[in-house]
């Protein structure tokens, strides 16, 4: 047995390696899909851009244009930058 014969054994060709890789695309899409099921769709945006998609991507995932993807993160983010104000409750 040749050294490092065992492990030729587990290379993969290009189309194999092409094919696990959309295989492997398409278990990361519907992953991040049931994470952000139930979120709002800013934030939806938000998470899914954080995870490295861009907006064509996310456009894709969730059904809309790239350019409402970018508009809904631009507002995701500058949302999240504001501070969190506490309303003071006031007797009559």
């Amino acid at each position: 047995m040749k050294e490092g014969s065992k492990f030729n054994s587990i290379l993969l060709d290009e189309g194999q390696f092409k094919e696990l890789k959309r295989k492997l695309d398409l278990i990361v899409r519907l992953l991040s899909l049931s994470i952000v099921r139930d979120k709002e769709a800013d934030e939806q945006v938000l998470i899914l851009s954080s995870f490295g998609f861009q907006p064509k991507a996310i456009a894709e995932l969730l059904g809309k244009t790239p350019n409402a993807v970018r508009i809904a993160l631009h507002r995701a983010r500058k949302k999240s930058k504001q501070p969190k104000v506490k309303r003071e409750v006031r007797d009559k």
